[in-house]
C-alpha cells in the first residue's frame, strides 16, 4: 500500500515549495487530493493556505467542497451549557 504525506507536511510542502521556486513532489498532489478525508483541523490549513497561494486547490470546485466538509464540522459540535 501506498503511504502518503500527512496533510500538514502536503500543505506545508506546497507553500515551501512555491516560496522557493521549486518543483511540487507529486506526492503533495496525490495527499492533496485525499483532502475530503482530512480532519477538521487540515481543512482550515488548507483554507488558510489558498489565501496566499490560490492555486493550491488543484481541482476544480476544491474550495467549496472543503468548506462544504468545514461547514459539516461546525454541525457536529455540542453546544455548551451553562
Amino acid at each position: 500500500m501506498k503511504q502518503f504525506m500527512t496533510a500538514e507536511s502536503a500543505i506545508d510542502t506546497f507553500i515551501n515549495c512555491k516560496k522557493e521556486g521549486q518543483e511540487i513532489p507529486q506526492e503533495v498532489f496525490e495527499s492533496l487530493r485525499n483532502y475530503r478525508k482530512w480532519k477538521e483541523s487540515s481543512l482550515q490549513g488548507l483554507i488558510n493556505a489558498s489565501a496566499y497561494f490560490p492555486e493550491i486547490f488543484i481541482e476544480t470546485g476544491m474550495e467549496e467542497t472543503a468548506e462544504k466538509l468545514l461547514e459539516e464540522f461546525k454541525k457536529r459540535i455540542v453546544p455548551h451549557k451553562k
